[in-house]
Parts: structure tokens; sequence; C-alpha cells
């Protein structure tokens, strides 16, 4: 009997020590994840240092003569947006511009719509349509169209846009008389998200959080930096560089033309800027929490270099920040309360730190994106569904059928 009991003893310390060192390991885990997010809100302050805002009642030096820029826009089945689109981009007060809309093989009325506009605005010169039909192999749907567009464009500086925007009667003028004062030959502008449905508010202000985490703007307009980054709806590039440096054909086989127009143009040379925009510029991606799938899975895999370790490096990452801290602050929580060992307080108040550092940084986020600041805790399901969109754009892409897109099916690039 009293080996056994002498037995039952030792098991009984083994599991009190064993759950000391879980406790201990835990609580040194949380205290680092705290460090991380306060080196997160720093470096944040650090970033947004110095970044042109746009604004309705921003002031610019306006330029001696303001060249002629021609705005370009695909559009495969938009007949919901587009035709907001045309009449924001119609009612612009910039002195000289054209519009080329390329209908890119829509399933829907985009390309009636986008001829009764040019009927109506036809007469005047702004407004110009091509239907395309044909997706040459090797290309992109919407890059093949923005080659075409470029091809018949006769401005001096070429404005590529979406058929989902809609424009402050300002911005170009501003945009342009920016790009002229800083000597820019590439200048992007990062809309502002009209986010309507829960899965909207939820999603894209995590992950605007986190392209601006792994592309700082301080570096990204720092000629001094090999970085860059750009807002696909809003790409203001000179023309004669535009030309020298390929054109679109040199991007033909990407999905996130965008990034990698970016890349182009500093990659040689050229001096490229990322601004924000308040109240000038609008966009709506997405409706529901499908198409914010879709339509985020569309990029991923390609916006990682198609590298699965790093896919699995975000992953871990983004559960690691944003969601083991609020998932221990609830377990360590509910054993305390059913416990009451004292022993869990120093893992605990590590939770709680963690769990707070997390949603302080992340509120400037949820505030500059219009939101009721209480969003700041849906950032761990954002994190989650971030993580499933990557895993599965990764999964699609490597052993799957390629990724979907507006009714085109596509396989990744060779990276």
């Amino acid at each position: 009997m009293p080996s056994h009991r002498n037995y039952c003893l030792y098991r009984q310390r083994l599991r009190i020590v064993r759950k000391e060192l879980y406790l201990h390991f835990l609580e040194l885990s949380l205290w680092v994840i705290f460090a991380a997010w306060i080196a997160a809100g720093l470096f944040s302050l650090w970033n947004i240092r110095g970044v042109t805002v746009f604004r309705p009642d921003s002031f610019v030096e306006l330029p001696a003569r303001f060249p002629r820029v021609s705005i370009l826009l695909a559009a495969r089945n938009e007949q919901e947006t587009l035709p907001a689109t045309l009449d924001s981009l119609l009612k612009l007060d910039y002195p000289d511009f054209e519009i080329i809309l390329v209908d890119d093989d829509s399933d829907d009325r985009t390309g009636e719509i986008a001829d009764e506009w040019a009927r109506h605005h036809g007469a005047s010169g702004k407004l110009r349509v091509i239907h395309n039909h044909v997706l040459p192999p090797g290309w992109r749907g919407k890059v093949h169209a923005m080659d075409l567009a470029v091809e018949a464009a006769t401005g001096e500086w070429i404005l590529a846009t979406d058929a989902d925007v809609v424009f402050h009667p300002s911005l170009l003028r501003q945009a342009v008389a920016a790009a002229i004062r800083k000597d820019l030959q590439f200048l992007s502008l990062t809309p502002e998200l009209e986010m309507q449905s829960f899965a909207e508010k939820v999603v894209m202000p995590a992950f605007g959080f986190l392209l601006f985490m792994l592309f700082p703007l301080r570096r990204v307009n720092s000629p001094r930096s090999s970085r860059a980054m750009a807002a696909g709806a809003f790409l203001l590039m000179k023309h004669d560089d535009l030309k020298a440096l390929g054109g679109y054909a040199q991007l033909r086989n990407t999905l996130i033309e965008d990034l990698r127009m970016a890349e182009l143009f500093k990659r040689n040379g050229r001096r490229t800027y990322l601004g924000l925009t308040r109240g000038v510029f609008f966009t709506r991606m997405y409706k529901n929490w499908r198409e914010v799938f879709e339509g985020l899975a569309r990029s991923a895999w390609e916006g990682t270099g198609c590298s699965l370790s790093k896919v699995l490096a975000g992953v871990t990452g983004a559960v690691g920040l944003a969601v083991f801290p609020w998932i221990s602050l609830v377990v360590l929580s509910f054993d305390r309360w059913f416990s009451g060992t004292p022993a869990h307080n120093a893992a605990l108040w590590a939770a709680v730190a963690a769990s707070a550092a997390s949603a302080i940084v992340y509120a400037p986020v949820v505030v500059f994106a219009g939101l009721p600041v209480f969003y700041v805790f849906t950032l761990p399901f954002a994190a989650l569904f971030y993580s499933a969109v990557s895993i599965s754009s990764a999964l699609n892409s490597l052993a799957g059928p390629g990724l979907s897109w507006k009714g085109r099916r596509y396989q990744p690039p060779a990276v």
C-alpha cells in the first residue's frame, strides 16, 4: 500500500510540475507576442509619417500645363457598377483627358452599357469602347485588355483604373499635379473601401493592415528601397516610360498586375509613389463571404511568390499573433475561475496584455476604415479567414483546378 500511495503522489506531483512548466512556457510565449504587437504599433507610427493623403480640399500646386491623360478601364461583367464609374469619370474637372474602355468578353450587359454611354459622349472625344473577345494563350484577361487600351491611348500619361470605382471630380487634377511636382513616373492611390456586409467589415481592414505591414509605405516610397507596392484601382504612369519598359506585355502571366507594374517601374530606376485617399476615391470590392474569399484567393498564392513555406509561415504568424492570445485569455480565464489556482495568474495577465496590445494596435485601422471600434475584436476571425484563403489558394494552384475569377480559370504563373 505505501508503495502504491507513493507512486500516486509521484504522479500527482509530476502532473503539477508539468502544468507549471506549461504555464511558464505559455506565459513566456504570450509576453513575446505582446512585445511583437508593441513593435508593430511603433512600426506603424513610423510607417505612416509623411505619407500624402489626397482629400477633397487638398491644396496642390498646379502645373503650368496639364498634360493629356488617357484613362483606361478593363471591364468584365461589371454591369452593376460601370454606370457610376463612367459618370464620375466624365465629371472630372481635368482639362484634357480621354476614356478608353475595353469590354473584356463580358457575359452580361457590360458591353451594351458601354456602347450606350459612348453614343452619348463619344462625339466629345471623351469615351471610346473596344470590344475584345479573344484571350491569347499565356495572357491574363485584365492584363491583355489593358494592353489593348494602351495601344489605343493618345495621352502623355496613362491612368489604369477599374470599372467599379467612383472618383471625386478633383482627384485626377490633384494626382497629376502631385506626380509632376514630385517628379514621378508612377503614382498609385489606394481607394477608400465602401464596406456594407459583415464579411467586408471583418476581413478587408485586416487585409489592408497586413499589406501595409508587409509593404511599409516609407520603404515603398523611398528611391533607396527596392520594395514596391501599388493599388490596381489607380495606376498613373507616364506613357513614354510605360512603353520603354515593355508595357503590359511584360506582365502578361500575372494576376497581381498592380504590384508587378510598380516593381517594373521601380526596378528600372523610375520614381514611384503610393498615396492614400479620403473622400475622393471609392470602391466596393466584394459583397459577401464568397466574393471576399474568391477575390483574395485569386492573388494570395502569387503574392507569396508561389512559396508553400511562405504560406505556412504566414498562417503560423497570423494564428500565433492574432488568434492565440485571445484563445489563451478565454481558456485561462475559465480554468482560473473553476480551479481557483493562483499559479494561473501570471499566464493570465500575460494573455490580457497580449490581447489588449493587439486590440490597441489594430484600433487605428478600424477607425480609419470608418467602422465602430468594437470591430477590433474581429481580428482573430479575420486572421483565421485569411489563413483559410491562403491555404485554399495554394492547394488549388498546386494540386487543384487552378484559380477562378469572373468566369475564367487560371493556372498559377511560373515564379
